[in-house]
């Protein structure tokens, strides 16, 4: 977590349901293959649980990554979107958000409600089934969708790291649109900066205290003030002015790291590219505890070299995973054959791999997407809205990526104590059986999408341009982006200086 975020600046509240939030879809990577092997008859696992304890266990992550998902972290994400000063209303814009945003959740389930009525009328206990069907049906299309992505992207990245020189092409390809990016939100930052400096002359008032906190994350010099009248500093004005500023302020941010980032990572590249003709490499801006001949060989096969081995060992695991996924419930499943055949703690290492591979696959590619790029993951300049938003949807993740396994697996004997917790209530009408049985088979669409790079086309056809997805897909110019970053490392400037709070 420490990462994307800094945890010394971040807030206590925060931290605590990003923790929960974070490390829940972990949880899953133990529980899973120990509730597996402990169903198992004849079985001698390592790792093993009671059955009344299993069943305790995932009641709690169950509720907990429920309530996070759809009750506290969408609270906390509009609290810390508001733009007012005080913190009453910026509780009472959170509440009213997401009243707005459970009336539409509620309308879309009536029909979902209407339909159970008819097939099995209403309880209390049908109700909770209910709930329960309806969230994870949303939540195993958002996790079909990021593994399938995911099964294709990291293959693809462990072999493109295996060469340095294509690496090196990809960022200097990058650069012009990651630079542009950077002077557009420095001049919107300069912008927002110019009017909370007009707010001087008109701060004595009933806002000084609000306007003295604006002025104190904005540059005292740099930036000249613009005209303001009294009459236009009112409380909605200000409380605009208080998100505008936190959302430029932050993007400024975040494509400042993504620029340095990338400047350095090219200056190390091109210093491992040009050794080859001497076979002795020095980093320019950095030191290395290798000498140049160890270094060279490093940095140009054993590195490269071990990408490789795992891009082959990744792309391995994804054709198993998909074609499992594809031939669920068939004689035709890799991983069914090797589950049934397998038991004890080969049994539980296996499951392990597995459900851990899944886990990466999906929450790397939901690391990658920003949408609309209002919310972006970027090391240690991840805003506390992006941060939540990210932790929400990483929970929301936890249930459908566990039953996509189990559903698989065959069993043994017994049925394990997530099926006996969950499976009723998931097929709890013939609709719901059919369709958690047809979806895991659709993850051919995500990975066709991404295998083909289908996004930034369907993208640009629609309109969206830059503003939904991973903007790694548009690339310029070679020779403009190695000129670029040429120019930065020779002429190293910063006019702007943030210190995040």
């Amino acid at each position: 977590m420490d990462y994307f975020c800094t945890i010394r600046r971040t807030p206590s509240y925060l931290l605590v349901a990003l923790f929960c939030a974070v490390y829940i879809p972990l949880s899953i990577v133990l529980l899973v293959p120990i509730d597996l092997a402990s169903s198992t008859s004849d079985s001698q696992p390592l790792l093993a649980l009671p059955r009344n304890v299993t069943f305790a266990t995932w009641r709690v992550v169950y509720w907990l990554a429920f309530f996070l998902t759809w009750l506290i972290l969408p609270v906390l994400q509009s609290y810390l979107e508001s733009g007012h000063n005080d913190n009453s209303k910026k509780i009472r814009d959170a509440l009213r958000a997401n009243a707005r945003y459970q009336l539409i959740t509620l309308g879309v389930g009536l029909i979902g409600l209407l339909y159970f009525y008819l097939y099995a009328g209403l309880s209390l206990a049908s109700l909770k089934a209910l709930v329960i069907a309806l969230s994870h049906t949303y939540s195993l299309i958002i996790s079909t969708w990021f593994m399938g992505i995911g099964v294709v992207q990291i293959p693809r990245a462990m072999f493109l790291n295996g060469s340095p020189a294509r690496i090196l092409a990809s960022l200097e390809e990058r650069a012009p649109s990651i630079h542009d990016h950077l002077a557009e939100s420095q001049t919107q930052f300069k912008e927002v900066t110019s009017e909370v400096r007009s707010l001087i002359p008109v701060k004595d008032g009933p806002y000084k205290d609000w306007i003295d906190n604006l002025l104190d994350e904005v540059p005292k010099t740099g930036v000249a003030p613009r005209t303001l009248n009294r009459s236009q500093v009112t409380e909605e004005y200000l409380s605009s002015l208080s998100f505008r500023l936190r959302k430029s302020k932050m993007a400024f941010a975040r494509y400042e790291s993504e620029w340095n980032s990338l400047v350095r990572n090219v200056a190390d590249l091109m210093d491992i590219v040009e050794a080859d003709g001497s076979r002795n490499l020095q980093f320019r801006f950095r030191k290395s505890t290798l000498s140049p001949r160890l270094a060279y060989f490093h940095y140009n096969f054993v590195r490269p070299g071990c990408y490789k081995i795992v891009g082959i060992i990744t792309t391995i695991f994804s054709i198993i995973l998909i074609w499992s996924e594809i031939a669920q419930g068939t004689r035709a499943s890799v991983l069914g054959f090797i589950s049934i055949s397998t038991f004890g703690f080969i049994q539980e290492l296996l499951s392990f791999a597995v459900i851990a591979y899944m886990c990466t696959a999906a929450h790397s590619s939901l690391a990658k997407v920003k949408v609309f790029n209002i919310y972006v993951l970027v090391r240690k300049h991840t805003d506390s809205r992006s941060a939540i938003f990210y932790a929400s949807q990483a929970c929301r993740l936890t249930i459908p990526l566990s039953y996509s396994y189990v559903s698989m697996v065959p069993r043994h004997a017994a049925a394990s104590v997530f099926e006996e917790f969950l499976q009723t209530s998931i097929n709890l009408t013939p609709l719901g059986k059919y369709f958690v049985v047809w979806l895991p088979r659709f993850i051919l669409i995500p990975v066709l999408f991404a295998y083909f790079n289908l996004y930034d086309r369907v993208q640009r056809v629609l309109g969206f341009g830059q503003e939904f997805g991973d903007d790694d897909e548009f690339v310029g110019n070679r020779a403009e982006g190695r000129d670029l970053i040429n120019y930065e490392l020779t002429n190293r400037r910063s006019e702007f200086q943030i210190n995040m709070i």
